[in-house]
């Protein structure tokens, strides 16, 4: 993966960073490094229980995040987009709990762990921020979980569908880099009840998909499967 030195004031995604709260002063005396790392498709920036030792967050693009279970089933359990963080929970351990892989080509912001947990503790306002992202990571678990318990198969993939889409609303076809085993192993399905599944919503003219782009043909359909109230229901 190609790096080069990150320049934080001139970041579009700065405020969408853990470094949004800093005014100018703050941010030219953080007093540490800060990389541009490009990824290509595939790519593997760190592995599970391997020493954690840096931290990413996603410009643009999309990472998976995966876990290896004993009896040798990948589970993701998270899919991230541009904002997203990665890697903070070395934070808090020596070891990665879970591999982060590459799924489109992408661009991200590697910053030291040491160093980080140094500049925490010196600029509360990053400290908050971090612990904020922290939480909000956790509510989308844990609103994840009810989803997987509640829902039927084809109500999860549609809500799968629906939240992929709110990533990007500027556009009406969706960079959509997923295979069918990849969203299996995000819903807890198998890779042939996705097949099925994507297969009748295509043949009912809900989804349309082109390589690897996706266009959602009728978001209310899929919201009224999804069993969405009116209130989260797309326009």
């Amino acid at each position: 993966m190609a790096s080069k030195r990150s320049d934080c004031l001139q970041c579009r995604m700065r405020d969408q960073s853990i470094f949004a709260g800093l005014n100018t002063e703050e941010l030219c005396s953080l007093g540490m490094e800060v990389q541009d790392i490009e990824g290509r498709q595939g790519d593997v920036l760190y592995r599970m229980k391997e020493p954690a030792r840096y931290a990413y967050t996603l410009r643009n693009g999309a990472v998976k995040l995966v876990c290896s279970l004993e009896s040798g089933q990948d589970v993701i359990v998270r899919l991230l987009h541009h904002g997203d963080l990665l890697g903070f929970e070395g934070m808090q351990g020596e070891h990665h709990r879970h591999s982060a892989i590459v799924l489109a080509p992408s661009q991200l912001c590697r910053l030291d762990l040491a160093e980080l947990q140094r500049l925490s503790e010196r600029l509360p306002k990053v400290r908050a921020a971090i612990l904020q992202r922290w939480q909000d990571a956790l509510q989308k678990s844990e609103e994840r979980i009810i989803e997987l318990g509640a829902k039927r198969a084809e109500a999860r993939l549609a809500t799968f569908l629906l939240q992929w889409a709110r990533r990007y609303p500027q556009l009406r076809s969706l960079p959509f880099p997923l295979t069918r085993t990849d969203i299996a192993a995000f819903l807890g399905l198998s890779t042939e009840h996705v097949s099925r599944i994507m297969a009748d919503f295509k043949r009912k003219a809900l989804i349309q998909e082109q390589g690897s782009q996706l266009e959602i043909l009728k978001p209310k359909s899929l919201a009224h499967i999804a069993g969405l109230s009116e209130a989260h229901k797309p326009d």
